[in-house]
């Protein structure tokens, strides 16, 4: 019985102590979250402003990278606002699962904005003032958390514009809505006016058609 015990206990050892140093090798970040602020950076073409270290995998720390901050080794908020920086955004973004806070507004960054379908978690996503040139067509949905989501200045589908997808109205906590300026086009949805929570609501400079739906006039705008 000791020898079994004896050897049961080997086992244990020969696969916890592995474990055990592969987790204090890799440090506390969640290794996609790693992965995914890896392609950030590879996607910049002025990467060295963020000064992020070339070598190391574990933004969360100790000590935290520059403009990241985590929770439980999972990345939480990303703000790199009015940085100059310039390039592209990796496209399983919302792969962030606990992302919460994001502010990558008054950029240059350009091209395809990432969905952020999916981010339950999203309370504030400030993009404004970049240069994106598309919006997919998902980017809403599942925002069920999301309060302040600012979009303003830049070249949405330029060619053809865009409309507001019914998915927003799956965002019931939404208080500040901005998208000045964003390429819209055609009538305003009728749910703007009946989320309870919404008061603030910016979409000047676009290309809307129509009347200012009835349900305006008895909400909280």
């Amino acid at each position: 019985r000791e020898e079994v015990e004896e050897e049961e206990e080997a086992i244990f050892l020969a696969i916890i102590l592995p474990t055990l140093f592969f987790n204090a090798v890799l440090g506390t970040t969640n290794q996609d979250d790693f992965k995914i602020l890896d392609d950030f950076r590879n996607g910049l073409d002025n990467a060295d402003l963020l000064k992020w270290p070339a070598k190391g995998n574990d933004p969360c720390g100790p000590p935290a990278w520059p403009h990241v901050f985590c929770s439980g080794g999972r990345v939480t908020q990303i703000q790199v606002q009015n940085m100059g920086l310039s390039g592209t955004l990796p496209q399983n973004l919302n792969q962030l699962a606990k992302l919460q806070n994001v502010g990558l507004q008054k950029n240059n960054f350009k091209g395809k904005l990432p969905s952020f379908s999916g981010l339950s978690d999203l309370q504030f996503a400030y993009l404004d003032n970049n240069k994106f040139d598309t919006i997919p067509s998902d980017f809403f949905h599942g925002l069920g958390s999301v309060r302040v989501l600012a979009l303003d200045q830049n070249p949405f589908n330029a060619s053809t514009g865009w409309s507001i997808p019914p998915e927003l109205q799956e965002s019931a906590q939404l208080t500040n809505f901005s998208c000045s300026n964003c390429n819209i086009a055609g009538p305003l949805p009728d749910f703007l006016g009946k989320l309870a929570s919404l008061s603030a609501l910016k979409m000047s400079y676009n290309n809307l058609s129509g009347q200012i739906p009835p349900s305006f006039g008895g909400s909280n705008l």
